[in-house]
This record gives C-alpha cells, structure tokens and sequence, in this order.
C-alpha cells in the first residue's frame, strides 16, 4: 500500500485524499483511483485535516462518517471554516442510507454521498464530476478575478461590443434584474432599452410556457443560475416579445462574481426561429406522406417498433394489415397521374373514416396503405370486421373529372407475435397474405398462414453458414473511398463487409447482413467488421500512406448489447490505432431505441476521440428534437434522396434541409450513392462537404484502395461554382502541437500550413492566401499578441484564433479588447470544439468575402 500511495506521488492530475479508519476501506479505495489520479489517505479525522492543509491541497476528499475521536461530520466543519479548505469538494462515504443522515451531511456542505458496499463504476464516476465541477469552479473563479479588475477601463470598449454584437446580451443583478442591455436584444424582443432595464428578466422575458400557462420563478433557468451559481450554455427555451409573440431561442447565462461574491449573470441568446422552421420541415418530410398527408413508411416503422414494445410488456396482441389497390396502375394509365393521385386522397380519405378503429393508418407506397390494431387476435372478430368495411368503403363509386369508377383492393393480415416477433417480419407476412388475395382475384381479405413463408428452410441453412463464416474466415472488407467536395481528396473510406460463401459466392451485405440483425449474429459479424478495419487501417498508416478516417457501421443491435463503448476501446487498444482516424456511423433505428441511453452511449464514445455520424439520415428519425443532444459530428444523407436528387424536389428539398441544418448545428454532411456529375454539382452548390459513391469508385479490396492512396487520386471536380481554397496557418513554437492541430483538421478540406516562430508565420502569411490563422499566445520573440496584431494590420480580412493557456488570461483579454482576436481556444483544448471553431471561422471568412465582392459589385 506505502509503495503505491509513493508512486502515485509522482503523477500528475488531480489529488484526491480517502479518509477512512479501516485499513481496508482505504486499500480498496487507492487501488481503484491510483490508476487515474494521486492518492492521500488518512486513517483520523486530524490526520485528514493536516493533509487537508498541505501545500498543495487535494483537489477532493472522499471522507468516511464514522470514526473513532473525531467523526466525518466533525472533520468537514472544520474544513468549511477554514478560507484555505472550504473550497475543496467532499464526498461522504458511509453506510449509513437514511433521509436524515444524508441531509444533515449536505446541510454541513458535503459535495455528494456514496453509500457501501461502494461500486466501482459509481465511485469513479462521481469522482470525476466532482473533479470536473471543481475544475470549472477555479476557472471561473479565476477568469472573474482577472477580469473584473479590468472592468472599470474598459467600459467604453465593453459597451461598443455589446452594441455591435449580433447575439442579444444583457446583464442582471444578484436579483435577477436586468441592468443593461444591448441593442440585439431589444430589437429582437420589441422593446426599448429603457423599458427593459430594471424589470425582473423572469417575469419579464420568461412570464409563460408555450401553452400560455404561468412560469414559475423557480422553474426559469435565469433563477437556477442566480440560486445554484452554475452556468448554462446552449439551452433552448423561450422567450417573450413585447407584442406577445414567442422569441425561441438557444440561451446561455454565466454568474458574474465580485471577491468571491455573485454580483449578477449575463445571458447571452440567439434566435433560432430559422433552425425550428427547419427540422419541422425535415421532421414533416421525412415522416409523412406529402400527397396524402398520411404517415409514411419511416413513421410506421417507428409506430410499429412502439407498438410491439407494447404489445410484449402487456402481454397483447397486434393486427398489422398491408391493403393494396388492384389494378390501380389502369386508373393511372387510362386518366393520368393527376387523376391517379386524386384517387389516392379519396381512398386516404375513406379510410381515415375508420381511423378512430385504428392505431395508425399509413401510406408506404403508390397504391399501398397499413393499417396497425392494437389486440387484433384477441379481437379477430373486429379485425375481419374492419377489413370488411374497408373493402366496402372503397367498392363506392368516385367520379374525377367526370369520369366514374370503382376500386377494390386486396388486403394481407398478420398477427403479434403468432405471425412475427418484429415488425419487418410482420409486415412482410401480411404482404405475403395480401399477395395470395391477389393471386385468387383481389377484393377479399386473407390471415397469414406459416406455410406461405416457402423460404424458411433456406433461411435456416444461411443461418448456420453464417454462423461457421466467422469460423472459417469467410468475411472479407471492401472499402468505398469518402471524399472532400472542397479540394477532391480522399479523406476516408467506409468499410463494407462481404461473405464469400464456399457455394453461393461473394454476397453483398444486403443478401445477409438482415439476416445476421434477425438472428442476433449481427454483434459478433459488427465486432470482427470493426477489428479488421482498424487493423487496416493501423496497417495503411505505418506504411506511411496518407491518412485517412475509417468508417465503420454500428447496428442497432450492437448499440443495444450495452457494451458497445468497452468493446471499441478495446479495439482501440489492440488495434493501436489514433482513434482520431476512426468513425462509427449509428443506424437511426440505434438512435430512436432509447434515444436517452443513446445520448449517454455517445458522449462515453466521444470520450473515446472517435468520430461519430448518424447513417441514412432522414429515412427514419422520428423525433428530431434529440438531435442537437447526441454528440455526433456528422450525418449522411441516404441514397433514397441523393438517387433522385436531381429529378425529385422533395429529395432535393430534404437534402437541401439536411445540409442547412447539419451546418447550423455545427456538423459536417457526407452524402451516400453519388453516381453521376449532375449530383455531384447540386450537392457541391448546396455545401455538402463530402460524397461517396459510384461517381468516383464502387467498394474495393484493400489493395485496390491501398494503390489509391498510393497514387494519391483525387475527385477531378468539375468546372463552374468552384469553391475557395480553405487555408490556415498555424503558428507555435510547439511541434507537438502543430503535429496535434494538423491531425484535426485533415479531414476539414484545408491546406494546413505550419511556422513556430511569429515571423516565420509572417512569411507564410505572405506568400499564400490565409483564411484563418492560429496562433499561440505565448512565443519567443514575437507574443502572440503582436503576430496577431501584426496580421490585423496587413490582413485585416484573415480571421483570428489564439492557443493559450489558463494562465495567459491578461493577453487574451487585451487580444479581446483590441479587437486582433475572433476566438480564444484554451490549452489543453477539446478536439471537438477546435474543429467546429476553425469551421465556422472559414464561414465567418467567406461570408465576409462574399459581403465585400457583394459592394464591389
């Protein structure tokens, strides 16, 4: 134990000090935290305190309640009235579980409890929220401290920002009024300054709910700020104009303390009216069917997945029924598409007669309609009786444009889970039923029979030979080359699994790969995909082949097996691959299976340095308001859309509304089955960042991509709406960092230039074109300040970045103030963040561009 506590000495990061009376509770402790950080312990309470009291102090205590001379609740009160203690955050850790125990401990001041016997995954979790808050807590507290000493001289350049600031910023005090106000704000709120400073920003701007109910003051996020002291960022609420009407807004509100008091908060918004306006659009898109207004085929799926889950936690059943209009294609042909599609209306019309009998009622193709019940063989009696009347309904004759007739139609029924334990089966045994009605003449009605399923025998055999493939290596990966739209690099490749069966030959996925989902297989085919990918990948890089990200899919099923996170670290690790090279596209059926799992699922995988995309987005995504919670990088517009994207204005709009909200929330967009220059050119004008498909080459082997790489090929874009050459420069006498800067951005379509010395990042500056320049605070011979200032002067239209660490705040807020700064990034940064920050800057720079040819012209 003595040798452990001394090696953990020796580490950096975060201190942390156990204090326990028994040898073995701080045994079982420091074994499980020495891996991660330093460990102190104590065996008393006045132990603790002189630790407590050491320079330097622990950054957090996990501190026993019961013990002998001096308990845990003595120990803290102590630390809470000492200046050069109180600060530090304190876990009880007891096995006391009553109300009382644990008030009177929080009362005292402790941070959190941890009740024995203690779970490893609990503890370090806890841990490391506490650590991360503290960490927080002295940023702040030391931000504030060098900031407020520089409000008073800089109130006139505070002021001229907050006048020419396009986010609405106000300030209040300790009491939640408002005491000033920039002019973003009012305009975007309809009021006058005058009429704003001094009102309470709750019941002022926060005064209702949606549905016109009152808001509570406790409920307002400006009242939790202000009460708990802890910052908000990026919240979306509303609020409300003088005329009434609803501002929605992404809100962030930060307490403003004054010697270690809270003064008040600022809260800066942004109207995100236009984003709303299009994820309704998208959501209504991609969820319903536009001619009828019916749900479509993603919504029903969605609904259908609902329902069974129902169905199996209450032991009920389902009625699936699958109607199809016979001989609609002769209304088409013989009174045109326009009269086809009101014929639809009408049948959509007399079906929703009934609807109040149904569950859903939707539209899945041209003349093909669901229908979902709720307890259908239970009641087979109302099931027959709703198909009968359905069939009725349609035999009455329509008239369109003076012309009557009469329709009929075939419908196909399946039951849950008699016919089918999910909804891909079901509905393909009512469909099979609703073919047999057709075979015998349409116009009737028929219930599935197991006997129809003629393949299941051959299913069966696939079933065991995909089970031994892995076995005999029978799986192989092509790779489809991923490309950038601005500069016509490879910059990835998806890894695409095939099985060379020793009868059928090689498979593609789409033969097999259902199958593997239905039977569960699915996890350990996903698992090998994912190895063998990385290794090749791991393999390509030491051949000193330029670098690309490997894509890999991620089933539902994978997602779902709950150990997805440990397995690719595991991968990871094995591999030893840079997860920065590694993306795993989710399914947007992984997404909408437990969207709150999969918003924690994402942010462990994030913590992983891997990229995440969602796959064929827009075909199933039923609740687009998760979106902006998954920590995701990029999405991929499915080839239902690109396919017809330049025939088809729905597929164009939805492509169009994917890429406008993808970059309006900050995430880049892949578009899948680009097949030809047409497609290439709409989604190159629109800003997509990147394509694969056909166009530029179908899935290879690895030597054929390998020889790719090697011949370093490239999209040859073509002519016409050509896009500016993205470069940035960055300056810092560190090459681990450059190294580190040019590995995240590679994949960004830039030409990444490099100096370490301030006038060596001049001379870049002037013999290329820069957008953006990055530049660290803190050089030899030249500051960071005085390079940044320098490129203001003489490039006044290049946008400025700064690396710095937390110690060099005085230069970053005089970079702030002269206006030589457009972002400050602190070392050690989030990957994340840095890569969405150089993105927008390149936005920032072009649309400034943009706006200056705008006056030339």
């Amino acid at each position: 134990m003595h040798n452990r506590l001394n090696q953990a000495m020796d580490k950096t990061g975060n201190t942390i000090l156990i204090v326990d009376d028994t040898a073995e509770n701080l045994a079982i402790l420091s074994e499980l935290l020495l891996p991660s950080y330093q460990v102190l312990a104590a065996n008393s309470g006045r132990r603790a305190l002189e630790l407590a009291l050491a320079d330097p102090s622990p950054d957090l205590i996990l501190l026993d309640v019961m013990m002998p001379e001096m308990d845990g609740y003595t120990v803290l009160s102590h630390l809470k009235q000492n200046p050069k203690t109180q600060d530090i955050p304190v876990i009880f850790v007891t096995a006391m579980d009553s109300d009382e125990d644990e008030q009177r401990g929080l009362d005292l001041g402790a941070a959190d409890y941890l009740t024995k016997p203690l779970r490893p995954p609990i503890v370090l979790t806890r841990v490391r929220i506490q650590l991360e808050l503290k960490e927080a807590r002295d940023r702040l507290r030391d931000q504030n401290a060098c900031l407020e000493a520089e409000v008073a001289r800089r109130a006139a350049d505070n002021e001229l920002i907050l006048a020419s600031a396009g986010e609405g910023i106000y300030g209040m005090d300790a009491n939640g009024k408002i005491i000033f106000i920039n002019p973003a704000a009012v305009a975007m709120l309809g009021y006058e300054n005058a009429e704003l400073v001094g009102r309470e920003a709750c019941t002022s701007l926060h005064r209702s709910r949606t549905d016109g109910s009152p808001y509570l003051a406790e409920d307002c996020p400006l009242h939790t700020v202000l009460m708990a002291r802890l910052a908000i960022r990026n919240k979306e609420c509303l609020l409300w104009r003088k005329d009434g009407s609803p501002l929605p807004v992404e809100l962030s509100c930060m307490p403003m303390h004054r010697e270690g008091k809270l003064f008040g908060a600022v809260v800066t918004f942004m109207d995100i009216t236009e984003r709303k306006s299009y994820m309704a659009q998208l959501e209504r898109q991609s969820n319903y069917d536009e001619l009828t207004g019916l749900p479509n085929r993603n919504l029903l799926r969605d609904r259908l997945a609902h329902a069974i889950a129902r169905g199996r936690q209450n032991d009920s059943t389902l009625a699936v029924l699958v109607l199809d209009l016979d001989r609609f294609k002769e209304v088409n042909d013989t009174l045109g598409r326009a009269a086809g599609d009101q014929a639809l209306q009408w049948v959509a019309n007399r079906l929703q007669e009934i609807s109040q009998a149904v569950d859903t009622l939707a539209r899945v193709t041209s003349d093909e309609f669901v229908i979902l019940v709720s307890n259908g063989e239970s009641a087979a009696q109302p099931v027959t009786r709703l198909a009968q009347t359905m069939l009725e309904i349609l035999l009455r004759p329509q008239s369109i444009n003076e012309h009557e007739f009469v329709l009929s139609a075939s419908i196909g029924i399946a039951v849950f889970p008699k016919d089918g334990d999910d909804g891909e089966t079901l509905l393909q045994n009512a469909t099979a039923a609703m073919y047999r009605v057709k075979a015998a003449g349409g116009g009737n009605f028929r219930f599935y029979a197991a006997e129809m399923n003629a393949s299941s025998l051959d299913r069966l055999d696939m079933t065991n030979d995909l089970r031994r493939a892995l076995e005999r290596d029978e799986l192989v990966l092509y790779y489809q080359p991923q490309l950038s739209l601005r500069n016509g690099d490879i910059i990835g490749c998806e890894a695409l699994v095939r099985w060379r069966h020793p009868r059928r030959g090689l498979l593609p996925p789409g033969q097999f790969i259902p199958l593997a989902e239905d039977t569960g297989l699915i996890v350990a085919v996903g698992e090998w995909v994912l190895r063998s990918a990385c290794l090749q990948n791991k393999a390509w890089q030491n051949a000193g082949l330029p670098i690309v990200t490997m894509s890999v899919n991620v089933s539902a099923h994978q997602f779902a097996s709950k150990n997805l996170v440990e397995r690719v670290a595991a991968i990871l690790q094995e591999s030893r691959i840079d997860p920065n090279t590694l993306e795993l596209e989710l399914t947007e059926s992984a997404v909408m299976s437990d969207a709150d799992e999969f918003v924690q699922a994402t942010d462990s995988l994030k913590g992983l340095h891997i990229s995440l995309a969602i796959d064929d987005f827009g075909t199933g995504f039923s609740s687009l308001s998760y979106l902006k919670r998954f920590a995701i990088d990029r999405l991929k517009i499915d080839i239902s859309f690109v396919r017809d994207i330049t025939q088809d204005p729905n597929s164009a709009s939805i492509a169009q509304a994917i890429i406008s909200m993808a970059h309006s929330l900050k995430l880049s967009v892949i578009a899948e089955g680009v097949e030809t220059e047409a497609q290439l050119n709409f989604l190159r004008k629109r800003g997509c960042d990147d394509i694969q498909g056909f166009y530029f080459s179908k899935p290879v082997p690895a030597a054929e991509f390998e020889q790719m790489l090697r011949e370093r090929r490239q999209l040859v874009l073509p002519p016409g709406a050509e896009l500016p050459e993205r470069t940035v420069l960055v300056v810092d006498d560190e090459p681990n960092i450059l190294a580190s800067v040019r590995r995240l951005l590679r994949r960004e379509g830039c030409r990444i230039l490099t100096a370490e010395t301030g006038l060596a990042g001049l001379e870049q500056m002037a013999l290329h074109n820069v957008g953006v320049v990055i530049a660290d605070s803190r050089m030899p011979a030249m500051g960071g300040a005085e390079f940044l200032g320098k490129v203001r002067t003489m490039y006044p239209d290049t946008v400025r970045i700064v690396l710095s660490g937390y110690t060099d705040l005085k230069a970053v807020t005089h970079a702030v103030n002269t206006g030589e700064l457009y972002k400050f990034i602190a070392k050690p940064w989030n990957d994340d963040e840095l890569v969405t920050i150089v993105r927008d800057a390149f936005l920032h720079y072009e649309s400034r561009l943009s706006r200056q040819r705008g006056n030339i012209g």
